[in-house]
């Protein structure tokens, strides 16, 4: 036999947490509109504003890119005063945006081959102070390699060491190597000797032990 369900009272009505969740909810909303209105429309227009900038970004890093690959493309087949100007033009306008870091580094290689030293280390520690790790690289090697051409051989062998210290592989290797090469033009023979023998304690093998190992030959010369 079924049990008569139990009615529920006035007094246990009013007093029903659900509904006096709901009550005070209301009398909350009624009593603070204008404010939670405002809130909302705040949150919106934060939302709309976040997602402009970010299509406005997205669509600068797209033409950046764009223009940087058309410029590179160029550059690779040879630099004229075109080509040239067109490298400045995409740096000039997007500044330093990583999307427009190849047509950076080919700027820079042009100015070097132009003996524009100072204008190619103005590209080069742009791209040395990315936090991508590959333009990093590229720009501090290509820096050392501005200080060797102005002879400031100790500072190139500073910059070359910092980039061998990383242990990225072939690049740091060759840094270490030309970390060598910078010691002895500096006339530093016992630091580039303890570059030699740190190079070959990781037992190098193929061209880049010859090359170890001319390194060797030169300073056992001295």
């Amino acid at each position: 036999m079924l049990t008569p369900k139990k009615k529920i009272t006035k007094k246990e009505l009013k007093h029903d947490p659900l509904l006096d969740t709901l009550e005070k909810g209301q009398q909350f909303y009624e009593e603070n509109s204008k404010q939670i209105i405002s809130g909302a429309v705040a949150v919106v227009v934060i939302i709309v504003l976040g997602w402009g900038w970010m299509n406005s970004m997205e669509t600068t890093r797209s033409e950046a890119m764009l223009a940087s690959t058309k410029a590179t493309i160029a550059a690779a087949i040879g630099v004229d005063e075109n080509v040239l100007a067109e490298l400045e033009n995409v740096v000039n306008e997007y500044g330093d945006n990583e999307a427009i870091s190849q047509a950076t580094y080919q700027l820079g290689v042009a100015r070097l081959q132009a003996n524009d030293l100072d204008g190619a280390r103005d590209l080069f520690t742009t791209l040395a102070n990315s936090s991508d790790k590959q333009l990093m690289l590229a720009g501090t090697l290509k820096l050392a390699y501005i200080l060797e051409k102005e002879e400031n051989y100790s500072e190139a062998a500073s910059l070359y060491s910092e980039v061998g210290a990383l242990k990225e592989g072939v690049v740091s290797e060759y840094a270490m190597l030309q970390t060598g090469y910078s010691y002895m033009a500096d006339g530093n023979v016992i630091d580039a000797d303890k570059i030699v023998k740190e190079l070959l304690d990781g037992k190098p093998t193929g061209k880049f032990l010859e090359q170890v190992k001319y390194l060797e030959g030169k300073v056992l010369e001295k």
